[in-house]
């Protein structure tokens, strides 16, 4: 991994801001299990304990066992289901009374392309997908952003309807293809073959999609309708299929930082615009430099891109036409927007992290392309 020495450009203090370290209380051991290891039997047994204060039915038993032996969902998955369900919502009353948003406006379009606040990840749209996910709505997590702002682009651009065709990178375990299915869409989820991605480690740290099953894994959409509506292959984003094509939407979630070098992203992107058909939307997220313009993490396993960088992707994508949503840098002003979480990246709840000497949030970019591209 190449490393450059820091430039000092723009840098934010964390000596100060300490909030949310108290959140991080419980062990490490504990922390890797909850969110990374698969469920079994057992946890269903804890899980009835532990959220509902009881000992498990035998018909409730069977029910959440089917759902451990066939969608493989992890402890953290598990415990969501369990809390999402009435019984659950009955028992604990106002613990679970958040905030759940509003639902968005059709046609309004409010993102353009820009960093992760803990301003923008608390406001009513983004609690609502948040909520549409099963994650909590405003959580503190850049992930959780991510996601939220994907759909909302997607949607505010008219493409989350019936029967529009999606196109989602990398999709290791994320929500958005069982939600995009259930609002109507066709997907196509891809990630790397189950070799390369052992070979990166993705696998090894839960972020890696093998199949169809884990896709659904939170329930989002219904099994028949997710079966009807999602198919799953295998795609090198570095060598994207000649047959990928046609699709009204396309979307990576902080993937194209993890291709090697700075140039891999970007052209990944460039090419990537050739699978969409003409006004169709790109929504990608990624690293952002928050220190620097100057230095960066150039290559290696995660690359770090600064503004420098996407300005002169936004550039390529012009000179073919393309029309790519103004950027916005702002990066927050609170402590949360201030404070940046050091390795091994405990959370859940962290908006910035540290990779190598620099601070990174995540950024989205949006992308349509020309009306009358080929």
């Amino acid at each position: 991994m190449q490393v450059r020495a820091p430039g000092g450009a723009n840098r934010i203090s964390t000596a100060s801001v300490q909030t949310f370290r108290s959140d991080r209380c419980r062990s490490e051991t504990l922390r890797r299990k909850f969110m990374s290891t698969r469920a079994t039997p057992d946890d269903v047994r804890y899980a009835y304990r532990l959220l509902l204060g009881r000992e498990p039915d035998e018909a409730g038993y069977r029910h959440f066992c089917t759902i451990v032996d066939e969608s493989s969902p992890t402890v953290a998955e598990l415990a969501r289901l369990f809390m999402a369900s009435r019984e659950f919502v009955f028992v604990h009353g106002e613990l679970n009374k958040l905030d759940k948003g509003t639902a968005p406006e059709k046609g309004v379009v409010t993102l353009v392309s820009q960093a992760c606040t803990q301003r923008q990840i608390e406001t009513p749209v983004f609690r609502y997908w948040a909520n549409r996910m099963h994650e909590r709505p405003g959580g503190l997590h850049r992930k959780l952003w991510e996601w939220c702002f994907i759909s909302q682009a997607l949607y505010e651009r008219g493409m989350l309807t019936s029967g529009k065709r999606g196109l989602g990178f990398a999709v290791g375990n994320e929500p958005m293809t069982s939600l995009f299915a259930q609002l109507g869409c066709e997907i196509l989820a891809s990630d790397l073959d189950s070799e390369s991605a052992g070979k990166t480690g993705w696998v090894e740290s839960n972020q890696h999609a093998s199949g169809l099953a884990q896709l659904n894994a939170r329930g989002l959409c219904a099994p028949d309708l997710f079966a009807e509506r999602v198919r799953f292959r295998a795609v090198d984003m570095r060598a994207i299929d000649d047959d990928l094509r046609g699709f009204d939407f396309l979307w990576s979630s902080c993937a194209l930082e993890h291709l090697g070098s700075l140039q891999h992203g970007l052209d990944f992107v460039m090419n990537a615009m050739d699978c969409l058909r003409p006004g169709g939307v790109a929504v990608h997220t990624t690293e952002l430099n928050c220190d620097s313009d100057v230095e960066t993490v150039e290559t290696g396993d995660s690359v770090v891109y600064r503004q420098r960088d996407l300005r002169e992707l936004a550039e390529r994508l012009q000179a073919q036409g393309h029309m790519v949503a103004p950027f916005d840098f702002d990066l927050g002003y609170t402590e949360a927007d201030r404070y940046v979480d050091e390795y091994p990246y405990r959370g859940p709840m962290h908006l910035k992290l540290r990779i190598g000497p620099y601070a990174s949030t995540s950024f989205g970019l949006i992308v349509t392309k020309q009306s009358n591209a080929n």
